[in-house]
């Protein structure tokens, strides 16, 4: 019998102040399948962040400084007998996109190393925190019963996700982080020691929006997350536990608060980035429990950047779990601007069976069918405001909502479908589908036609119709209503919304009834 050697992988993760890669193992499982080792793990310390918020740029330094620790970390690859086309996954954190000189960046990364490095987006940003919560909901079983708030403060982002009964309840995502808040603070103090103070004063505001969000939710848990607080961990919990306080938060914040940074790396063996920064991430966590008045934390005494690494592969995939918790907020949004449920989830319902029955037509994917089921939820959300041109309001309401998992691109995408589920179809001259790329302009029409579609065969708001099925016949698509003998109500609404799917895939969509 002969033996399957192992095989690497790799994942590079171009933090806000460290670069860090994590060589992984394939590894047989006995039973046809493989299982994940986590090999070696490297880090090394950059000053990107605050390079983004002092200046709104990269150094060149930092950026000859980066080339470096990639190519030495391509050569520890090589010495480990890793193949030239090693699986490689190479991300960047989201604050990237905030220095002017990203692209140069990106550009001398790739020249220099070879290397591709992906900014990652807010709603891979956000999978990557689910990820990292599912296994909370593991070790931390009160999830499960307990309201508990999940806090991810970021280096410019602060997202957060309220759990009840173990489910993801609401989602927010907030300008406020660790570095912004450190950059805007420093150049801004008069002296070391208003440095708590100046840091509670500048997110004051922020902090009050949070209060305003969750205050009445009846928070009893938070769940903190990050890299910073989570290098401080063991100092707050008990060996092997996850449960601390709000209390021991304020006095841990206290301690460290009255060191120096020199002191800071020599007792929590930190670098100096990360010395640095640790005052505002421990202020700003405070400063949420105290505001939300929960003193039971729980900080997962693991790895965050060792996590993160080991996440990145499957972060790129959408798992049936993740899917769920999309929808879920989609329609948690739905509710909170008074959709019509029934009709909101028949048109969702038949525009899913449109999609997977019409696939060799459109040729899009498992995620434009996520973005359809969103836009299908939302789509009459405008009505909320008006009535009169519900389409238009719709659009901005998306435009301007968090969805659970989703960026900004996806949320412009759901937005745009939404607004052209009646009346006109998409043109040019509409400000927001005309900034998005040529690929996504095809999609957002491709979508949108199955969308009104859909809208159309439940005209009535009756929900009556339950299966359906299609063929393409003689430049038609023919679409059969089963248990349906009376469609004259659908056929008069398909002739008025059926124009962008004749537009885009150049047939005819008909009607037929079946018993």
């Amino acid at each position: 019998m002969s033996h399957t050697p192992p095989s690497l992988q790799a994942s590079i993760h171009i933090g806000a102040s460290s670069i860090s890669m994590l060589v992984v193992e394939r590894l047989p499982d006995g039973h046809g399948g493989t299982e994940l080792k986590s090999g070696d793990f490297l880090e090394q310390t950059v000053p990107l962040a605050r390079d983004i918020f002092q200046r709104g740029s990269i150094r060149r330094s930092t950026i000859e400084h980066c080339v470096k620790i990639l190519t030495g970390y391509l050569e520890a690859l090589r010495e480990l007998g890793a193949p030239d086309d090693i699986k490689l996954r190479a991300v960047a954190t989201n604050i990237l996109i905030e220095a002017n000189n990203h692209d140069a960046f990106l550009n001398r990364i790739q020249i220099g190393c070879g290397i591709q490095i992906e900014p990652l987006d807010d709603g891979e940003m956000t999978r990557l925190i689910y990820l990292k919560t599912r296994r909370r909901l593991r070790d931390t079983p009160s999830m499960k019963k307990r309201t508990t708030l999940v806090i991810h403060v970021g280096p410019g982002n602060t997202r957060a996700l309220l759990f009840k009964n173990g489910r993801i309840s609401d989602y927010n995502n907030y300008r406020l982080g660790v570095y912004r808040a450190n950059e805007a603070i420093r150049r801004n103090e008069e002296a070391d020691h208003q440095l708590n103070k100046n840091i509670r004063e500048h997110i004051r505001s922020l902090i009050s929006q949070i209060h305003h969000d969750y205050s009445d939710e009846g928070v009893e848990e938070l769940v903190i997350l990050g890299y910073e607080i989570q290098q401080l961990s063991q100092n707050l919990t008990q060996p092997g536990k996850t449960k601390s306080s709000a209390s021991a938060l304020a006095a841990l914040t206290k301690e460290v608060s009255a060191m120096s940074e020199e002191m800071r790396v020599k007792k929590y063996q930190l670098d100096y980035n990360t010395a640095q920064s640790i005052i505002p991430a421990l202020e700003i966590n405070l400063a949420i429990a105290q505001t939300l008045k929960v003193n039971v934390l729980h900080l997962p005494g693991n790895d965050y950047e060792r996590e993160l690494l080991l996440d990145l592969p499957a972060s790129i995939s959408l798992t049936e779990g993740f899917q769920a918790e999309v929808i879920y907020s989609a329609e948690s949004l739905a509710k909170k601007f008074k959709v019509h449920h029934s009709h909101s989830t028949q048109v969702a319902k038949l525009s899913q069976q449109l999609f997977q029955q019409t696939s060799d037509l459109h040729q899009l994917n498992e995620h434009d069918a996520l973005l359809l089921n969103c836009a299908a939820i939302l789509h009459e959300c405008g009505n909320f405001l008006s009535v009169r041109a519900h389409h238009k309001h719709s659009h901005y309401i998306i435009q301007h909502s968090e969805i659970f998992g989703l960026g900004k691109r996806d949320i412009s995408i759901i937005a745009l479908i939404a607004r052209y589920h009646r009346k006109s179809g998409p043109k040019m001259s509409h400000v927001s589908y005309r900034s998005l790329s040529a690929k996504d302009r095809i999609r957002v029409s491709k979508l949108a036609a199955i969308l009104r579609i859909a809208d159309a065969l439940d005209r009535s708001h009756s929900a009556r119709i339950g299966k359906l099925s299609t063929r393409i016949e003689k430049q038609k698509l023919i679409i059969t209503l089963h248990g349906v003998s009376d469609i004259s109500l659908e056929q008069l609404a398909m002739r008025a919304k059926s124009d962008i799917f004749h537009d885009i895939f150049g047939l005819r969509a008909t009607l037929e009834g079946s018993i």
